[in-house]
């Protein structure tokens, strides 16, 4: 349905329409030129402006024109084909510029097909309807066109093909060098029997023509396709076959309707469709429809991305909502399983709690009494080696003499330590605190240098030395007496696997 589409044949006596979508056909008529076709193509317009429409011009008012341009491409291009189109049409409404191929020698300039609509009088009032109800008009080619993507359907591999297709009481002659339009014309016929009888010669005098504007080689043969659904070109057939300066092929109504996906019955009733099934959906590479015509097309397409691009970012949030969705359900589908069985564990610890045999002593007690009994177990200090290390520090101190000495063992993370505290007096005091500090401080430093005891510390002094402590200035406090005794306790760690 995005594809959906109006094909329009027109030409100076009428205009026909076609509604076509991918895999269906449908033909709306032919109107003539006159007020009541005019009418009824107006109210067929009406109901279809929704769509956009392409016009194939069918007329003897074309004119086609080879070029070779310089290779260049931008501005310069637009303006240089602009400046073309002017000096070979003048003042044609309706020109246009197709840049077929570029050369392989020489400059490797491009060779461009320049085409125009001469007469344009006859269209004017077919493309006013069309503005009116605001139709998006996609383009207006020549039939020439529509005949090309024929021959791309039909698989034609010959270089030189001129396709003959008699529609409409005409017989229009097109060339194609390399599958690409060079030139097309249109030869109208008063009778049919008239048209039958002259379509050979006219075959013949477009050879010649193409031979003397050297759009044909001289040593080129000429394929002839011949396209006539109702078989009225048997004669030209005939003629043709015994020319040894063409070869010549007709194309039957059942190779068209295989080609083209169309019933044979609806080809032979509406043969003016082929050339239009044969364009529908493609491209235009030769448009010439003036940009003003073209831009309600343009805004249709804008609308119509916009609508795509607003359905892909709905389909991807509906894509996401529903992935979100699922993985929603899958988590709570894991929640549901892990709750079932951690009720079963549960309901199996209960069963199997029961079987425990009854304990009397909660087992924060167990733990506390294994806790004392690893403390127990734990091997304290020798004091042999504690009393050892304390009386070698006293050698070393002669004027110390100990009154007590405590010591604990250390805590579960530390084994083989102690603390310890020495509470002992200086002997033969004279009253000199200075000198007592000094006899202590030299007693620190010897325990220190035991190695088994570290962290050697002063408990208590016999001299404030606190930074509230005020200060006297004499070194012996006045009422002390010479061999009062001095005391003082110092604190230090035993370790039995020191250095």
């Amino acid at each position: 349905m995005l594809n959906r589409q109006l094909i329009l044949l027109a030409t100076p006596r009428h205009i026909g329409m076609l509604d076509w979508r991918p895999g269906h056909l449908h033909w709306l008529g032919q109107h003539a030129a006159n007020a009541a076709g005019m009418a009824t193509f107006a109210q067929l317009v009406a109901r279809h402006a929704h769509l956009p429409a392409v016009i194939i011009v069918d007329s003897v008012d074309e004119d086609y024109r080879g070029e070779v341009l310089p290779h260049v491409q931008g501005a310069a291009r637009t303006a240089l084909v602009a400046r073309k189109l002017k000096q070979s049409f003048r003042n044609a409404q309706f020109a246009g510029a197709w840049r077929q191929a570029r050369e392989t020698t020489g400059r490797r300039d491009d060779r461009y097909l320049f085409a125009a609509l001469t007469d344009h009088e006859w269209l004017v009032p077919w493309l006013a309807v069309l503005q009116r109800e605001g139709v998006p008009l996609a383009g207006i080619a020549p039939m020439a066109i529509a005949c090309q993507h024929l021959l791309a359907r039909l698989h034609v591999a010959e270089p030189h093909v001129l396709m003959a297709c008699r529609l409409h009481d005409s017989l229009r002659l097109s060339y194609y060098q390399d599958g690409m339009l060079r030139f097309s014309r249109l030869i109208p016929g008063e009778t049919p029997t008239q048209l039958r009888g002259e379509a050979a010669d006219e075959i013949a005098k477009t050879q010649l023509y193409l031979t003397g504007q050297r759009i044909l080689p001289r040593d080129a043969r000429l394929h002839v396709l011949l396209l006539d659904p109702t078989a009225q070109l048997d004669t030209a057939y005939a003629a043709l076959t015994a020319d040894p300066a063409f070869s010549v092929r007709r194309i039957e109504v059942t190779e068209l309707a295989r080609t083209l996906h169309i019933p044979d019955d609806f080809l032979l009733a509406t043969p003016e469709t082929v050339p239009l099934a044969a364009i529908a959906g493609k491209a235009l590479p030769l448009n010439l429809a003036p940009t003003a015509l073209l831009q309600r097309h343009v805004e249709y397409r804008w609308r119509r991305t916009l609508h795509a691009v607003a359905g892909c970012v709905a389909l991807a949030g509906l894509a996401a909502t529903a992935v979100l969705w699922l993985r929603a359900e899958s988590l709570k589908d894991d929640i549901y399983q892990l709750d079932t069985q951690t009720r079963q564990l549960d309901v199996r610890y209960q069963a199997v709690a029961r079987t425990f045999p009854r304990q009397d002593i909660a087992p924060e007690q167990l733990a506390l009494t294994v806790g004392v009994a690893q403390a127990l177990e734990r091997p304290g200090p020798a004091v042999l080696a504690l009393m050892t290390a304390l009386g070698t520090a006293l050698d070393g101190a002669p004027n110390v003499v100990l009154e007590q000495l405590h010591w604990a063992a250390g805590d579960a993370l530390a084994d083989n330590t102690a603390t310890i505290r020495i509470d002992a007096t200086l002997a033969s005091f004279d009253g000199n605190y200075r000198a007592a500090m000094q006899r202590i401080e030299h007693f620190m430093q010897t325990l220190a240098s035991v190695p088994s005891l570290h962290a050697v510390q002063l408990r208590s002094s016999p001299v404030d030395t606190g930074p509230d402590a005020r200060l006297a200035g004499k070194t012996q406090a006045a009422g002390a007496a010479p061999g009062q005794a001095v005391r003082f306790s110092v604190d230090l760690l035993y370790r039995e696997d020191a250095p």
